[in-house]
């Protein structure tokens, strides 16, 4: 009687013990870019507090970084951006044997597509396992906002509102994202909710600035102009190399480097245009693992986006302290104040880059002063604790 009596004391221990709960999250492609950054921090950072699992389509950078850890890996071998019907509904069936397989209590979607894929199973994993399923999607910035015809940014803002229908709360990685969510009418406001991305600024091993400039392009440089973005026609390089092809500085030689994340599918047109008009000057590099710890080689930060949710690689140029020119669009406005940590010019417009190019190489002080205000504000504001908090809240 006494040994029954303790395994049941153990027995009730252990039903008193609260259960992990467990967080699914879902991306649309493996390849190292923004989302899968904020999939890779958030599912890092909450190993032990939750029990945490990842599914993505393809074997990429991403899938790279992941398997490096102990977080379980799951691939989706239907999962591809472009629209098919045959391989989003083979997709579909894919997802929903994964969540009867998994049984998790949060899923957390990431990316225009997977949302509307992985919305619809969880609909179906939550109604048949009778259990209570936090659906949450993150968009990392609307997919209505790019530079499309209207046609197709109204069909667009259908399916964004079909898809904010499966979900309990979205996530929007700024504060513009939300209000056009509000204005076009996506989901009602008790959905949405603004988190900043954030990063762990303290911990980013920065390469002082001469070794960086050397392993970026063999030498020291007089002055390097720069940015790190996916070559897509939504981060508007083609206005960054045009600006530095007509720029006329003093006396003052100058390179230009280009660091691609992600897929790049516009990499074909980048090296087209590199051999067309013969860019001497201008670096193209598709891909560099933790491209974060080369930013301190650059003089100047320039991402002209022509859409953009809340871009990571602005947080980072300013954690690494660098004078940082953007474009006014997306979420970029709340993280860069014009003339006080930064300079915002209008999208599209190569010779009010090359303006403000030489504004800051002429102003060197005002420069300096700008970088300040901006890594004191990335640390203020886009931490990487400060967006694991409010996420948690979320779950």
């Amino acid at each position: 009687m006494a040994k029954k009596s303790i395994h049941l004391a153990k027995a009730e221990r252990r039903r008193a013990l609260p259960q992990q709960r467990r967080v699914l999250y879902i991306i649309t492609k493996s390849v190292w870019g923004g989302a899968a950054k904020y999939v890779y921090d958030l599912s890092t950072n909450l190993i032990g507090e939750f029990d945490v699992a990842v599914a993505a389509g393809g074997q990429g950078q991403f899938y790279k970084k992941i398997k490096q850890t102990n977080i379980p890996y799951y691939q989706i071998n239907n999962f591809q951006r472009t629209i098919n019907p045959f391989k989003d509904l083979f997709a579909f069936f894919e997802i929903l044997d994964l969540l009867f397989q998994l049984k998790p209590n949060i899923i957390h979607v990431n990316s225009s597509k997977a949302g509307g894929v992985v919305g619809a199973a969880g609909q179906i994993y939550k109604f048949f396992s009778h259990q209570k399923i936090n659906l949450i999607f993150t968009a990392h910035g609307w997919a209505f906002n790019e530079d499309r015809f209207k046609w197709q940014i109204d069909l667009i803002k259908f399916f964004s509102k079909i898809t904010s229908w499966f979900y309990d709360k979205i996530i929007c990685v700024s504060e513009y994202d939300r209000q056009m969510a509000l204005k076009y009418k996506i989901a009602p406001k008790r959905k949405l909710i603004t988190i900043h991305n954030g990063i762990d600024i303290k911990n980013i091993d920065f390469l002082e600035k001469k070794q960086a400039q050397k392993r970026l392009i063999g030498r020291e440089s007089p002055l390097l102009i720069g940015t790190i973005a996916e070559w897509t026609k939504n981060k508007g390089i083609i206005y960054l190399i045009k600006a530095t092809q007509t720029l006329e500085l003093k006396e003052k030689e100058f390179d230009v480097i280009l660091i691609g994340s992600g897929e790049n599918p516009d990499k074909e047109k980048m090296y087209d245009y590199d051999k067309k008009y013969n860019l001497d000057n201008v670096r193209l590099i598709e891909f560099i693992p933790q491209a974060v710890k080369y930013l301190k080689g650059f003089d100047i930060f320039i991402l002209p986006s022509l859409k953009e949710g809340l871009p990571y690689t602005i947080i980072e140029a300013m954690a690494a302290q660098l004078p940082i020119i953007a474009t006014n669009v997306g979420g970029i406005s709340e993280m860069i104040e014009n003339n006080i940590n930064g300079l915002l010019i209008e999208p599209k417009n190569p010779d009010l880059i090359g303006e403000k190019i030489t504004y800051l190489i002429n102003n060197p002080e005002k420069a300096q002063v700008m970088a300040q205000k901006a890594r004191q504000k990335a640390e203020q504001e886009f931490s990487l604790d400060r967006m694991i908090e409010k996420t948690k809240r979320v779950y």
